[in-house]
């Protein structure tokens, strides 16, 4: 399978007075395989004073349907989990022979509409960036659930769909610093970002047996409440040289539900709770001369792991394949790691 693709794009940039500067971007882009968009952003920022800049902008977007989502096909054979017999599922093409009657058609761009608003200003030695933002995408891909195929008892079919409307809002906090103490110097930076997805809305697919929605409720509440919502790293990079540095960056992460079970399902298949946890990061640079560094480092230092999902009989779990962790968490679950590097430039 292949695509071709080509676009074009301009930006123009103005002064509207000393303090006050607009910008315009247009592109159009053309795809082979699922025809063409066109996408713009206006953006603007004005300067109270000097140290002072209100911005803001509004944008639209895409994101194309890749090669794989559109022509991906795949047969396993599995087994029932309610009688134990054996059973087909495939993966196929939406807008295949196989896919039509159950309502599949061609993948078309996922599209979005971005607006964000932020300030940057500077207090005495600290310079602060404020940036919130709201994030609309509609028609997000996703991959169906098993559908049984008409007149093929015991096997069904999934393919790719433009299923879900999702929002995403949040806000971004950035602080920096600089730090002279005796002949040294520490560069301080705190990046803070709180962020919410929300599903609004679901496209239902016309199968041979009537509407269905694409996506279960599970895993809609999985793509709502597996991340954080809340996250931040504060490094410190100290400099005792030109040659000699030694950075800490603290990595924290949220809570957040594990992907197994539902929030408030029975007992046996309920989601857990993972805990806020820090991991702490080091590295220790000596620049031998003009091409030469190594470095000594560690991520997550003190070897922390997120919680446990206990095999209570209250907990869904993957206790059974030796996974105790959640799977699917930005949270590291492999410890810490620890490295020695060199590396020279020509």
């Amino acid at each position: 399978h292949s695509r071709n693709n080509y676009a074009a794009y301009v930006d123009v940039e103005h002064d509207v007075s000393d303090a006050w500067l607009m910008q315009y971007a247009l592109r159009f882009e053309d795809f082979s395989d699922f025809g063409s968009t066109v996408n713009g952003k206006v953006a603007t920022r004005y300067s109270l004073n000097d140290t002072t800049n209100l911005r803001a902008a509004i944008s639209t977007g895409f994101h194309a349907p890749t090669p794989g989502q559109s022509n991906v096909e795949t047969v396993i054979t599995t087994f029932d989990g309610v009688t134990g017999n054996l059973t087909l599922e495939g993966l196929v093409p939406s807008s295949s022979a196989e896919a039509e009657p159950e309502g599949g058609k061609p993948l078309e761009e996922e599209e979005s509409l971005s607006f964000s608003l932020g300030v940057s200003t500077a207090l005495g030695p600290v310079d602060l960036t404020v940036d919130g933002y709201f994030i609309q995408v509609d028609g997000r891909i996703y991959r169906t659930g098993d559908i049984p195929i008409a007149g093929s008892p015991g096997s069904t079919i999934s393919f790719y769909t433009n299923a879900l409307d999702v929002e995403h809002k949040g806000i971004d906090v950035v602080l920096t610093s600089e730090l002279e103490w005796s002949s040294a110097r520490t560069d301080v930076i705190f990046a803070f970002n709180y962020n919410q997805v929300e599903v609004t809305d679901q496209s239902a697919v016309q199968t041979s047996a009537g509407p269905v929605l694409p996506v279960s409720d599970s895993t809609i509440e999985d793509i709502e409440n597996n991340y954080p919502e809340t996250r931040f790293t504060l490094t410190a990079n100290t400099y005792f040289s030109d040659a000699l540095n030694f950075m800490a960056r603290a990595n924290f992460y949220g809570s957040h539900f594990d992907e197994r079970g539902t929030i408030n399902g029975d007992p046996g298949s309920q989601s857990a709770e993972i805990d806020s946890i820090v991991f702490v990061d080091v590295e220790l640079g000596y620049q031998i001369n003009d091409n030469a560094r190594v470095v000594l480092g560690a991520t997550n230092v003190f070897d922390e792991f997120p919680d446990e999902i206990p095999n209570d009989g209250v907990f869904a779990n993957r206790q059974s394949v030796g996974l105790q962790y959640p799977r699917r968490t930005p949270v590291n679950y492999e410890g810490g790691s620890y490295y020695l590097k060199a590396s020279y430039s020509f």
